[in-house]
């Protein structure tokens, strides 16, 4: 499991910096989408960077900042590589399909033009969040949300059996040391 802090890192340099160390980014955007997809599906692929093991044991005796260079490096590929070719080739085709359906039923081309920006938010949106959420699924099964704000009570259930011969197996250990 790569590190948090490099996770955040190549997350900050990705997301915020917007700065891009592909070979191959788009000339460019994918589809006249709102990035909120973008951002949405960026998160389920920082989840799936922290899931990974990016460093081999036979090298943790090397300085730390070896270790989260590499990190960073590899989530920025994992994050740069499935935002270029996955998401934008995802979006490009609810890009078509959505232009395309709408059309066929009898929409106006000005009001489509007009509208295509607020139209393509929803199937995008609804597109990443469907892929976060079985990301989520996936790295993170047991996860509850209860689990965050409630408050844990701790019960202990004991037997008096075993708690009779757990006592006399102790005070036999003692008597035997006396």
């Amino acid at each position: 499991m790569a590190s948090k802090k490099a996770v955040y890192t190549a997350g900050f340099i990705h997301l915020v910096l917007g700065l891009s160390v592909c070979l191959w980014p788009p000339k460019d955007t994918c589809s006249p989408a709102p990035n909120l997809g973008a951002w949405i599906f960026a998160g389920a692929l920082l989840l799936l960077a922290s899931d990974v093991k990016m460093y081999p044991d036979r090298y943790t005796h090397l300085p730390y900042a070896i270790q989260f260079l590499v990190e960073t490096v590899g989530s920025l590929a994992i994050l740069e590589f499935f935002t270029y070719v996955v998401w934008c080739t995802l979006e490009r085709l609810i890009h078509h399909l959505t232009r395309l359906l709408l059309l066929y039923l009898g929409m106006n081309d000005d009001t489509y033009l007009a509208l295509e920006y607020w139209i393509l938010l929803i199937p995008t949106t609804v597109v990443a969040s469907t892929l976060l959420y079985i990301m989520k699924m996936v790295i993170i099964p047991y996860f509850d949300i209860t689990s965050v704000y409630a408050k844990q009570q701790v019960k202990v259930h004991l037997n008096k059996n075993v708690y009779i011969d757990v006592v006399s197996q102790n005070l036999h250990k003692r008597r035997k040391y006396i």
